[in-house]
C-alpha cells in the first residue's frame, strides 16, 4: 500500500513592501514548535517535500516561497531581493501565523 501525501493548506502574507507572498502549512503536533523550511536562493517550498514526508503529521511544517519564487508576488525593485529582507519577510510571515518559536531549516 503507497503512503499519501501530506496534506497541507496555501496560505499568504504580506509583506512591508505590499507583496502578496505564499506558503504552505503542514499540520502537526502542537506541543512541538513549527519546522520552518526556508528555500536557498532561486529555491522554493517545493524543495522540501523529502523532508514534509518525513515529519508532517508529527510536526507541524512551514514552507514558504520567498519573494520573487514559486506562488509569491515579484518585487518591482531588484534592490529588495536581499537578505534582510528576506529575513523580515520571515518575521512578517511568522507574525501573521502567531508563531513565537521555530526549527529552522535551509
Amino acid at each position: 500500500m503507497s503512503k499519501s501525501a501530506p496534506v497541507f493548506f496555501t496560505g499568504d502574507w504580506t509583506s512591508a513592501d505590499g507583496l502578496t507572498l505564499r506558503f504552505r502549512d503542514y499540520q502537526g503536533s502542537a506541543e512541538r514548535p513549527p519546522i520552518l523550511c526556508i528555500p536557498g536562493l532561486t529555491r522554493n517550498c517545493r524543495d522540501f517535500e523529502p523532508l514534509v514526508d518525513a515529519f508532517a503529521g508529527k510536526w507541524r511544517v512551514i514552507c514558504p516561497d520567498l519573494r520573487g519564487r514559486g506562488m509569491s508576488d515579484y518585487a518591482r525593485d531588484p534592490a529588495s531581493y536581499q537578505p534582510r529582507q528576506y529575513a523580515d519577510d520571515i518575521v512578517a510571515l511568522l507574525d501573521h501565523l502567531y508563531v513565537v518559536v521555530v526549527a529552522a531549516v535551509g
